[in-house]
């Protein structure tokens, strides 16, 4: 267990440790699902709407936690569950964390999960010929990169499972990921131009998950940054930040979304910049932002418009038995 002493340990609160008690609102769920064998972290819980027959349109959600802590029911996923609310079969992964395993174990991860939901579709009741995956955080980063690696062998390990099946994600949306490793701490010094402070570095999170320092390697930085991923083929993308975030410069977000108006065009990326939050700020979960959210992923994996949302119903929530 990190403690506060730990540099990364300053963002695990006891909040972190809450799990959400899925099955005493959802009538239908499947937890602690497998997806592949390397590791324990290898699990999905599936939870399937109340209403309707299905099959059930997916989103996927991957959970933040400076890749090296979290978990796929803790409080911190509430949001991306509760579109299990409106009609979304959601999906959230486990994966191996940088204290077991270095990059690109993470994205192998991600992939091995979307081929599995493939090959599984008919037993779990969903569609799978359009996914969208969200992210926070360090989940953020790994959403982009499923978007911005999508046909790329390269970014995957066919030997985990699944291999007839493809990894490819139809929709991406992200809170405050990041997008560029090399860029960071340029992009930190050019706010506090700007008038932003920031207290430290990255505390050696992104060390601890490449297993080297980036002037040991800038390949593999480069290679693990989204921006420098990017491609014509590309699925349309929600990009949210914070302009008031103290780890991730919302300047990332900017040139992200720049560059793939260059690459793609305008009309399948969409960016907001929440004014003053900051990272993991409660503004991301509001009904009112979720409901963007929602508007995107209807557009674009359901193939709906203009949809009423009503107020999105709580997930009660119960102590972790680790904490």
């Amino acid at each position: 267990m990190l403690t506060n002493n730990d540099g990364i340990g300053v963002e695990v609160s006891n909040e972190a440790l809450i799990m959400l008690d899925v099955e005493k609102v959802f009538k239908k769920t499947y937890l602690d699902v497998p997806y592949a064998n390397e590791s324990k972290h290898q699990k999905m819980d599936i939870i399937i709407p109340n209403e309707g027959e299905g099959p059930f349109p997916v989103v996927i959600n991957i959970h933040g936690g400076a890749w090296f802590f979290g978990d796929k029911r803790n409080v911190h996923t509430r949001s991306a569950i509760q579109l299990a609310f409106e009609g979304y079969a959601v999906v959230t992964i486990n994966y191996r964390l940088s204290g077991d395993a270095k990059w690109p174990s993470q994205i192998y991860d991600c992939k091995a999960a979307v081929r599995f939901l493939r090959a599984n579709a008919a037993k779990y009741n969903i569609k799978t010929d359009k996914i969208a995956v969200l992210g926070s955080s360090a989940g953020g980063h790994l959403a982009a990169m499923l978007g911005v690696t999508n046909g790329r062998p390269e970014y995957e390990d066919l030997s985990m499972s699944n291999s007839e099946y493809s990894s490819d994600v139809q929709a991406v949306a992200t809170w405050f990921g990041v997008f560029d490793f090399i860029n960071t701490e340029n992009h930190k010094r050019q706010l506090v131009r700007e008038g932003e402070t920031y207290k430290c570095q990255d505390d050696g999170v992104a060390d601890r998950l490449m297993g080297c320092s980036m002037e040991e390697n800038k390949d593999k930085y480069i290679s693990a940054s989204p921006i420098y991923q990017m491609r014509k083929n590309m699925p349309p993308m929600l990009i949210q930040q914070g302009t008031s975030d103290k780890v991730v410069p919302y300047l990332q977000a900017i040139e992200f979304f720049n560059k793939y108006i260059k690459i793609c065009g305008d009309e399948n990326v969409h960016i907001d910049l929440l004014e003053g939050a900051g990272h993991g700020d409660d503004a991301f979960r509001t009904d009112e932002n979720m409901y963007k959210v929602l508007r995107f992923m209807d557009k674009y994996i359901m193939g709906v418009k203009d949809r009423t949302y009503g107020p999105i119903p709580k997930i009660p929530m119960v102590k972790s038995s680790d904490s």
